[in-house]
This record gives C-alpha cells, structure tokens and sequence, in this order.
C-alpha cells in the first residue's frame, strides 16, 4: 500500500494553468464573439430609443425584440462554427477559432448595418449590402449540415443563420418598403 502524496502547487503555475485554460475554453471565445456584436446593436438601440427633437421616441418594442432575436440566432450560428473550426479545419488555438469564426457573423451585421445606411442615403435602397447578408447566411449554413447531419442540421441552419438575417434586417429596418405614387394612406 503506497499513500498518495500531493505536491504544492504554487500560486504562479495555478494562475498559469488558469489563464491556459480561459485562452482555450468556449466561454471566452462566446466573449470575444459577442463583444463585436453587442456594440453595434447596442448602439443602434441606444439611437433608437433616444428622444427626437420633437419630444417622441424612435425605437419600438418590436424592434427591441428583433435585436434581442438577431443577437440570439447570431451566437446560435456562432456555437456551430465554432466547433467546425475545430472538427473541421483543425483549429484549436482559441484566438485562431475566433479570428475565423467570428467574423463571417460580424460580416453579417456589418452588412446589414451598411444595407440600412444604404437605404438611408441617396438612392434610397439597401443594395449590395442587402444582398450579402443573405449571401453570407446561406455560406453560414454549411458547418450546420457538416456538424449535424441533415435533420438537425436544417433545425440549426434555420434558427441559426438563415433566422440572423432575417432578425438583422428586421431589427435595423431594412425591409423592402413597397410604396406607389398612387397609393394613399389607410
């Protein structure tokens, strides 16, 4: 019979071993992910719910909603790759998982975020950047099939990227407007 021993461990390497682990954990990867995120929509809600000049609001609850919504499907879509940066492309290194993974959903809401100062300038249409979104949605969708098979796959390509696009172009307002100059107000 041996006795088991136990070595101090000093507070140097604990702290070491600690800041090892949060550089490669899925929480800080989460961190890194939806900090770029969170500052656009946070500043597009703090301009929306700002008073006007004349004294009434800009933002509705709805639109609070579909940003809490877009915010939500974007780190859906985010958990994906970010396990298909390492089942797939061999990166482990959590810095080289976020360089890439984050960024095809941070192209996502910069798109839409451009598409709506499209839609604001002076052609009046959200253009390329309109487009794109749904371009980088469909792309997106690719690590939902290769990670979970074809059913759960579409459940996760749904409310994952293809549903951040749609949540992104609802909550900045960049939905097609249809007006005709024949056309009265109900």
């Amino acid at each position: 019979m041996t006795l088991r021993t136990t070595t101090p461990v000093s507070a140097e390497a604990t702290s070491t071993s600690y800041v090892a682990y949060w550089l490669n954990s899925y929480e800080a990867a989460l961190v890194f992910l939806l900090v770029p995120v969170a500052l656009p929509v946070g500043c597009l809600l703090w301009r929306s719910v700002r008073k006007r000049a004349n004294g009434r609001r800009r933002g509705t609850a709805a639109g609070w909603v579909a940003a809490i919504a877009a915010v939500g499907c974007t780190a859906y879509s985010a958990s994906t790759s970010w396990r298909f940066a390492a089942d797939y492309l061999d990166m482990y290194n959590t810095v080289e998982r976020c360089a890439f993974f984050a960024m095809g959903e941070l192209a996502m809401v910069a798109s839409a975020v451009m598409a709506r100062q499209n839609l604001h300038g002076p052609r009046q249409t959200a253009g390329l950047p309109a487009v794109l979104v749904w371009v980088l949605a469909a792309v997106l969708t690719i690590p939902s099939y290769a990670e979970h098979g074809l059913v759960g796959g579409t459940w996760n390509a749904f409310f994952g990227p293809v549903m951040a696009a749609a949540m992104w172009r609802l909550a900045i307002g960049t939905e097609p407007r249809h007006r005709t100059p024949a056309a009265k107000p109900a």
